[in-house]
């Protein structure tokens, strides 16, 4: 969470850099990824001092960035504010929230909207249908909006799309974890799938990330053939059975991802 406070798409931006700044945000780095936590926590996993950690964060609390509780830092209100204001500024994702509140309601699954941010996806918007199954996963998930992109269908639909240099750029500095018995671990077999997604328009997630949930994901397109992001549903495998999951469910996501594609061109024109 929050590893886009610090990193950039690109990972040299050049140019001179605060030292200061740099440490604030490793800090940052850190209680977004820790949660709650102790000073002398923060100092262990920056590898700065814990009275140079406490500086910060107390002027961090002053400002309204973090707040102390019990003894403990986390993340304060203020962020709030910044991360709708950055949200609602994306062109990604005012062209497809309809989209994606549309899938969700239409199939009661749990639809998303990512894009890719440091090589891992990056949530802009999620909507669950009201007989949705899952929910309590995804809103737990919340709290870290990314994660790796080799797992999830929305990831992998993004995945297959990008240049061939960025793809295993991302593959070597992140790896291929396992979440599940499920997950491709191996690389070979990734670019194998990244091929079929390729030529199908959408990929899977056969039980990825959690046992027992589907998902499928196609890629949103500029003009150019860049890939701006992805859109997804996710559901009970119990109840995709594979015949509707291929067919119907893969049409319905390719149609939203277009249509977002649309909104996206329209708008530009407008603009």
């Amino acid at each position: 969470m929050f590893g886009w406070l610090q990193n950039g798409m690109s990972e040299n931006t050049g140019g001179r850099k605060i030292q200061s700044v740099d440490r604030t945000c490793d800090i940052l780095q850190e209680l977004g990824e820790r949660g709650a936590s102790t000073v002398s926590e923060l100092a262990a996993g920056t590898d700065l001092s814990p009275g140079t950690v406490h500086t910060h964060l107390s002027t961090l609390a002053s400002n309204g960035f973090v707040q102390q509780v019990d003894g403990e830092y986390k993340l304060g209100m203020e962020f709030v504010p910044f991360g709708e204001w950055v949200r609602r500024q994306s062109p990604l994702y005012r062209a497809a929230k309809t989209e994606v509140d549309d899938l969700a309601h239409e199939y009661d699954a749990v639809a998303h909207l990512v894009t890719e941010y440091r090589g891992k996806t990056l949530t802009l918007y999620e909507m669950s249908g009201e007989e949705a199954v899952g929910k309590e996963v995804h809103t737990a998930k919340r709290g870290r909006p990314q994660t790796h992109i080799h797992c999830t269908a929305g990831g992998k639909a993004i995945l297959a799309h990008l240049p061939e240099e960025r793809t295993r750029e991302i593959v070597e500095r992140h790896g291929l974890p396992a979440y599940t018995s499920h997950t491709v671990t191996d690389e070979e077999a990734l670019y194998e799938e990244l091929a079929e997604i390729r030529e199908q328009e959408y990929a899977i997630n056969h039980e990825e990330v959690v046992h027992g949930n589907r998902a499928i994901g196609a890629p949103v397109l500029d003009d150019d053939g860049t890939v701006l992001g992805s859109v997804s549903m996710s559901g009970p495998a119990s109840k995709w059975r594979e015949e509707r999951f291929q067919d119907e469910l893969a049409d319905a996501v390719v149609r939203a991802a277009n249509s977002v594609e649309i909104n996206i061109h329209t708008a530009d024109r407008h603009d």
